[in-house]
């Protein structure tokens, strides 16, 4: 049974690398909250209802990340390096289920 402290334990060392995501523990339950480092504010927060609505969250934001990482947003991605990302979010994605 996936629960949100499997979810937080498997995304450590990403939330730990990528400090633009905050989750948060609200009354109402989980919200992770992103930082827009040039404007100094926050840009966005998403409610994480269930753990597999913060997996599937944060896996689109490790795949982001990934994609940055290796661009700097200066270039596009070659299909090699896009089948790499992809192999390593889907084993996150199954470490998961």
């Amino acid at each position: 049974m996936l629960t949100f402290e499997k979810v937080l334990a498997a995304f450590k060392d990403y939330l730990e690398e990528d400090d633009r995501y905050t989750i948060l523990m609200t009354p109402r339950g989980y919200t992770i909250m992103e930082w827009d480092t040039s404007h100094q504010n926050w840009a966005g927060a998403e409610f994480c209802a269930t753990p597999e609505r913060m997996r599937d969250l944060l896996l689109d934001d490790l795949t982001c990340y990934l994609e940055y990482k290796i661009t700097l947003c200066n270039r596009s991605l070659t299909d090699c390096e896009r089948q790499k990302i992809q192999e390593q979010v889907a084993k996150m994605a199954d470490s998961l289920q």
